[in-house]
């Protein structure tokens, strides 16, 4: 059901800071220097990511512009779910040099998945463990590309 409505201030704002954000990662993603300028690298997915921004930005700014949304009341957010999965990026970005990939991917993953309503701290513990361990295989020796393996491996078995 859609209801006639006309212009939402958060909905416009919400969708204009995405595409800003997209064109911000865009832009610094094509001053930043590289290595080489193959189709695949290390530029793919800041691009990626930046057109996958700017293409939800544009649709949230159509539908605020447009007057019609599926919800009477406009947008509707979560507060614990936002608040869960912007701490768990926090905690990534803090603990991720200390810990490394794996660690800090599983907790990113379960913050995520109790955003999510998932009740099941040791299932989501156990995929996530998984998962980031499988995107640390691939991306250090199937890519080449190095993932942090964290300079806590440092304590326990020191380099030589």
């Amino acid at each position: 059901m859609t209801t006639g409505r006309s212009l939402r201030i958060g909905e416009a704002v919400l969708g204009g800071g995405l595409v800003a954000l997209g064109g911000l990662i865009a832009f610094e993603t094509f001053i930043t220097p590289t290595v080489g300028r193959s189709v695949v690298g290390p530029a793919l997915f800041p691009y990626l990511i930046a057109g996958g921004l700017t293409l939800v930005g544009l649709a949230i700014l159509r539908e605020a512009f447009a007057g019609a949304i599926a919800h009477a009341e406009g947008l509707e957010m979560d507060g614990m779910a936002v608040f869960l999965v912007a701490a768990g990026l926090v905690v990534e970005f803090l603990v991720l040099e200390f810990l490394g990939w794996i660690p800090a991917a599983t907790l990113l993953f379960m913050a995520v998945s109790r955003a999510f309503g998932s009740r099941r701290l040791w299932v989501d513990a156990l995929f996530g463990l998984a998962l980031a361990g499988l995107t640390f295989v691939v991306f250090n020796y199937g890519l080449g590309l190095n993932l942090p393996a964290g300079s806590i491996l440092d304590l326990f078995a020191p380099a030589e």
